[in-house]
């Protein structure tokens, strides 16, 4: 009897504890141990890690985001402005859990890979911070007054809405995109710039961008800007076979394109 009494007693004791213990330690009550939590910075931030971001970014996000993240059913990832916020945590949360009501879900790849897809998105909201041309900006904006490019293009309150907005152009874009956009513009359009030809049964061909599309008409801002809805009824066909509205500018002596370039490249926006 003695012997039962201290051996109850010392059940009881060990019980007392591992309650007074379960708090802080929740895998004593049955609990699944809390997440590691987010870095504050990318730990896969190199180079090479960004590299290897760029082929996991085209093979899992381009589809939505596009292979130069310009947008499409994805957000445009090269402004640099993103809904969630763009510090690296937040960016990474995006991406490793998706974004409840959206069509982003979860991408299926492994914690090192998520950072390295992250420190490609953030270059490609600043890829135009990382280089400078050589040209005369100065120079460069007489040279894109003389070209008409403000009457396709706007620069904060100034300009057409036929092509992309230029405000923040020189931070999104490297000297590469902003050459080939000058004299090859069809090399990349983004989505929603892309152009479309009406054909009209009257024989006449409405040019521009397509707003939209359905069964009874289609909606396009014509090449002079204006917006067009046009009945279906009325059209013999629509092509796509010209993406671009802008012409390839080939023309340009070397100067006036690096010149240009540069003012182009300093339209950096807010910082």
């Amino acid at each position: 009897m003695h012997r039962l009494f201290w051996i109850v007693c010392f059940v009881a004791a060990l019980t007392a504890g591992m309650d007074a213990q379960a708090p802080q330690n929740p895998a004593l009550a049955g609990a699944a141990p809390p997440a590691a939590p987010i870095p504050d910075t990318n730990p896969f931030s190199s180079p090479a890690d960004i590299e290897q971001g760029g082929a996991l970014f085209q093979t899992h996000c381009s589809y939505c985001h596009g292979s130069f993240g310009e947008g499409g059913r994805g957000a445009d990832l090269t402004a640099g402005v993103y809904k969630r916020g763009g510090r690296d945590p937040q960016l990474y949360a995006s991406i490793r859990n998706g974004i409840p009501g959206s069509e982003m879900a979860p991408v299926r790849i492994t914690d090192e890979e998520v950072w390295k897809v992250v420190g490609f998105v953030k270059r490609l909201g600043s890829q135009g911070l990382l280089e400078k041309a050589p040209g005369d900006s100065t120079a460069g904006r007489l040279v894109y007054q003389k070209m008409g490019c403000a009457s396709c293009h706007r620069i904060e309150k100034d300009g057409g809405n036929l092509g992309p907005e230029l405000t923040e152009i020189g931070r999104r874009r490297g000297l590469k995109f902003l050459t080939e956009s000058i004299v090859k513009p069809e090399a990349d359009v983004e989505i929603a710039y892309r152009a479309v030809q009406v054909l009209l049964k009257s024989g006449q061909t409405v040019s521009g961008i397509r707003l939209n599309r359905d069964d009874l008409s289609i909606q396009v801002r014509d090449a002079r800007d204006n917006l067009r809805s046009i009945l279906m009824d009325n059209v013999q066909e629509i092509r796509y076979d010209k993406p671009s509205l802008m012409p390839a500018y080939t023309a340009l002596n070397q100067k006036d394109l690096g010149d240009v370039i540069a003012y182009l490249n300093s339209l950096k926006g807010a910082q």
